[in-house]
């Protein structure tokens, strides 16, 4: 097929595609525009045509257009599937450990991206779109949280594995065999050493290691991983794991004792245990909104199921999460705790086995929190300005979400070179907030929910004139706490 006809058909496709969209066709119409559309790809399928035809596809084979979609990409061994119903997608996706996505489609909103980003965390859902728009979420979201393998991963990964596994094999089996007579000679009752005698060489070397122990050899090929703290924080370690008297009370818990569901205010809460096995962690509870799943991009929501009946009266703790880049993730909303050493303990249980950890815990009650808890705007101006701080890592700087922000530099000039640590420097006039400096920490991604950042507020006597004032007196580049430091020192003089 020459470049014409290509050009030609693509000019049909528009045509048609117009006509689906945008006119009232009769039945008759509309069944020989989709057709004609399903030759059109019998002649138009090869690579180069693959991303032009998708979206005209997608009205006569929505679901064979999302598959075909998704083997295109990096993450197809990742795919859970393509499902017209959110029960079905959310059964697949949850009833597999592993990080993985899948594509709900609806007829009139487009399609929907699922992703788990961690086991046994809840799903985040993108908006309704097209698939390109909202794969483009997926990687936006795969940035930050770093839970996907790429399909050559994955592949090298399982080939590694392979060898690793079947190297120990060997390895373990021929030394255990070389020093079972050794070890073990006084261990092996008589009958049974007459017995191994009276086999062959290869029967005895079977029989031998029948009684290698399983425990030892699974220990060499399963070690257990170590745990892993951030760097970032010169605060002690805090203990990740419940205290005797939290396990007692979490081991009496009757299981049904914890009802399914709990009432936020107008949502229902569905109740799932962190743990699926038998476990005293097992009183820490995970909180799902299914008629709201878009709460979930934003906050996660725990309970401690031992105070599940008298939660309302008892303190709520929030906290920002950050992964082991610095990199702000979501909130985390904990409810059912007595006391903020049992809080703080409890947020690092949840957080720790994912590598992610709090940044600052708050306190706050129920009644500054219920109203704001479902917008990422409310949630944040409830945690900056209703709740006390109990407890942050060392050089910690609170976090704004970048809807917030007034992008655009209002006066320019030269930045120093920025990092994930570096803070947006911002000055509050009116209802909006401005970006002072930032710019080059703007730059460093785009795809970050929210950012480290210094207040600066009109009502303190900021103003635009004397900012461009310190300008002037400091040297280029001009550093975010250099720039900040003057102005305070300004402000106090």
């Amino acid at each position: 097929m020459n470049a014409l006809e290509k050009a030609l058909l693509i000019k049909e496709l528009n045509i048609l595609i117009d006509g689906l969209e945008h006119r009232s066709l009769s039945f008759f119409e509309i069944a020989k525009s989709k057709s004609r559309l399903t030759e059109i790809f019998g002649l138009c399928d090869e690579p180069i045509f693959q991303k032009q035809i998708l979206k005209f596809k997608s009205h006569t084979q929505p679901e064979k257009a999302a598959y075909d979609f998704a083997a295109n990409t990096l993450y197809k061994l990742s795919f859970r599937g393509v499902f017209l119903q959110d029960s079905l997608l959310e059964k697949a996706l949850y009833q597999n450990a592993d990080a993985g996505w899948a594509i709900l489609y609806h007829a009139q909103k487009g399609w929907q991206i699922w992703l788990i980003p961690t086991p046994n965390r809840t799903a985040l859902v993108s908006e309704w779109g097209y698939l390109e728009n909202i794969y483009h979420w997926m990687l936006a979201q795969q940035q930050i949280y770093i839970c996907l393998q790429t399909d050559h991963e994955l592949k090298q990964h399982a080939l590694l594995e392979h060898q690793r596994v079947k190297a120990l094999t060997e390895t373990d089996l021929n030394l255990l065999i070389d020093l079972l007579p050794e070890q073990n000679q006084m261990d092996i009752p008589d009958s049974l050493n007459q017995a191994i005698e009276t086999l062959d060489p290869d029967q005895q070397i079977i029989a031998i290691d029948s009684k290698v122990q399983h425990d030892e050899l699974r220990a060499a090929l399963h070690p257990e991983r170590p745990s892993i703290y951030n760097d970032q924080s010169q605060e002690p370690p805090v203990s990740a794991t419940l205290t005797p008297q939290e396990n007692k009370l979490a081991e009496k818990l009757p299981k049904n004792s914890v009802p399914q569901t709990l009432a936020l205010k107008q949502y229902i809460a569905h109740i799932h245990p962190l743990d699926d096995t038998n476990k005293p962690e097992q009183a820490l509870y995970r909180l799902e909104i299914r008629n709201a799943p878009e709460i979930s991009q934003h906050v996660d929501l725990l309970l401690y199921g031992p105070n599940v009946q008298h939660w309302q009266q008892l303190p709520i703790y929030l906290a920002e999460q950050i992964n082991s880049q610095g990199h702000f993730i979501k909130y985390l909303v904990l409810l059912g705790t007595e006391n903020q050493m049992q809080a703080i303990r409890l947020i690092h249980l949840f957080t720790d086995p994912y590598q992610h950890q709090p940044s600052a815990i708050k306190e706050i009650f129920w009644n500054h929190l219920q109203d704001s808890f479902t917008h990422l705007e409310t949630l944040f101006d409830s945690y900056s300005q209703k709740a006390t701080l109990i407890w942050n890592i060392d050089r910690y700087t609170p976090f704004i979400p970048v809807q917030l922000i007034q992008t655009q530099k209002f006066i320019q000039f030269e930045e120093s070179p920025a990092h994930s640590k570096t803070p947006l420097l911002l000055l509050k006039e009116r209802h909006k907030i401005r970006l002072i400096h930032g710019q080059n920490r703007l730059n460093l991604s785009r795809t970050e929910s929210a950012y480290p950042y210094l207040l600066l507020d009109r009502h303190q006597g900021v103003s635009w004139q004397l900012i461009q004032t310190i300008l002037t007196q400091l040297e280029s580049p001009i550093d975010c706490h250099q720039l900040y430091e003057a102005i305070e020192k300004h402000l106090s003089d």
